[in-house]
């Protein structure tokens, strides 16, 4: 069963036999599966898979512009074009129908370049639970490519989207786009490029030469590779490339404790909470009054969890707010799930989005299902921003409440089983944070 999954992603259960007409492929319908990682060293791997990557996508894009063929290699409806008449062919784009059926790619590889004079922009989307790849040339799709699944526990570069980036872009334009990222700068004159630049990031490389965008590439970090793994469910490593499995952090038991009838966590310096993974990914403390949740690492399912109770039917309230002006994060509750000491397996997830005026029931099993989703009305959100989340769960009826507003009440048999519960932030950005206070939960199990 695959560990804990990435952020808000889409249900790609809709991609199921999704012609995209204009290049000699489809999209398949694929299943979730856990995918492969790519273990990385950030500047040698830049170095080396640039002037590679290049040269493999000339190829790849004079390819798909030139006449269908068959299996002979001869055209089997017209005459072979030459390039220029290739390139003067406009292009569909079928980058935006992809990303709307299948989210945020796990990761990317963009080059901008020039066949016989012409610009081109070279693209490949890889979907690692989806074991498929999509390249694109100048937005059009050429093809789909099987690729491995990645390893249980993979980090996804879900906080990168391949349409932000332009050839018009220059170091500062990159840095101010993520102005919370320190990126390391590197020449990369010793491979044979002298005004090539690399500027190596989280989670992405981007090459440059004579100031000017040329190539970015996102990675997938591995749990067992050289390189790190946030979290994804599995005990993550630590944050240098290169080392390996760091000791997990502190975590609820493996055998659930009975459950209790009432339990209260003012988070007044002695919050049972555990963060569920280490310093490097995520922080935790209490400061005045409040449990503040901080997540460093954009995109990842960061929580803190409980030891107990550990219920399947219970009536949950926290406070909750948002110490900075919102930029696409959001926060929530984790319930009925099993051992946080081996990884969240499933579990449902309350999500408050008061940014996008949304609350949201997710089931993490496998693969994210979004089960239902309703829009915050006007009036409903706390004029000081401190809102007041309630999770009733009796059996299969799940009601999620906010300020006393009912907004979900949703009927799902997945997971009756009792689970332990928890406080989650998913952030859009480094460093976002999200406060809890005055939690109460009241057990209903005999």
């Amino acid at each position: 069963m695959r560990r804990q999954g990435q952020g808000d992603q889409p249900d790609r259960e809709g991609v199921a036999a999704v012609a995209l007409q204009g290049g000699p492929s489809t999209i398949r319908p694929l299943p979730r599966q856990p995918g492969a990682a790519l273990e990385v060293d950030c500047i040698v791997r830049l170095r080396i898979t640039v002037p590679l990557a290049l040269t493999a996508l000339s190829l790849a894009a004079l390819a798909c512009n030139l006449g269908r063929t068959d299996q002979g290699g001869t055209s089997a409806s017209q005459p072979e074009m030459t390039l220029e008449e290739a390139l003067a062919v406009p292009a569909e784009d079928r980058r935006p129908e992809v990303l709307r059926l299948m989210g945020i790619p796990d990761s990317f590889t963009l080059s901008f370049q020039e066949l016989d004079g012409q610009p081109v922009r070279l693209e490949e989307w890889s979907y690692f639970d989806s074991e498929s790849r999509f390249d694109f040339v100048d937005g059009e799709l050429a093809w789909t490519i099987d690729i491995p699944a990645a390893s249980d526990g993979s980090l996804f570069a879900h906080q990168y989207d391949p349409l932000e980036f332009d050839p018009s872009m220059t170091i500062s334009d990159i840095q101010a786009m993520f102005p919370d990222q320190t990126f390391e700068e590197e020449s990369l004159a010793e491979a044979d490029a002298p005004q090539g630049i690399a500027l190596v990031g989280d989670q992405i490389l981007l090459g440059f030469d004579g100031g000017r965008l040329v190539f970015v590439q996102t990675f997938v970090l591995s749990p067992d590779g050289e390189a790190a793994v946030p979290p994804t469910g599995e005990a993550p490593t630590t944050a240098t490339p290169g080392s390996g499995p760091s000791t997990p952090v502190a975590a609820p038991p493996t055998s659930p404790p009975a459950a209790a009838d009432r339990f209260v966590d003012d988070f007044d310096g002695s919050s049972p909470a555990q963060p569920l993974f280490g310093s490097e990914f995520m922080a935790f403390a209490q400061e005045n009054g409040e449990g503040i949740l901080t997540s460093r690492s954009p995109g990842g399912v960061v929580p803190v969890m409980y030891a107990e109770p550990v219920l399947a039917d219970f009536e949950l309230e926290v406070d909750i707010r948002f110490p900075q002006a919102q930029s696409g994060g959001y926060a929530g509750i984790v319930f009925r799930s099993d051992d946080a000491a081996g990884g969240l397996a499933y579990y449902y997830h309350f999500v408050f989005r008061p940014s996008a005026r949304e609350v949201k029931l997710d089931l993490w099993d496998d693969g994210w299902t979004t089960l239902a989703r309703a829009s915050i009305p006007t009036g409903v959100l706390a004029a000081g921003g401190r809102d007041r989340l309630r999770v009733e769960a009796e059996s299969s009826e799940l009601k999620l409440f906010v300020n006393d507003q009912l907004l979900l009440d949703v009927d799902d048999s997945s997971l009756e089983a009792p689970g332990f519960i928890g406080l989650s932030l998913v952030a859009a950005q480094a460093s976002e944070s999200v406060a809890f206070d005055n939690l109460r939960i009241e057990g209903k199990d005999e």
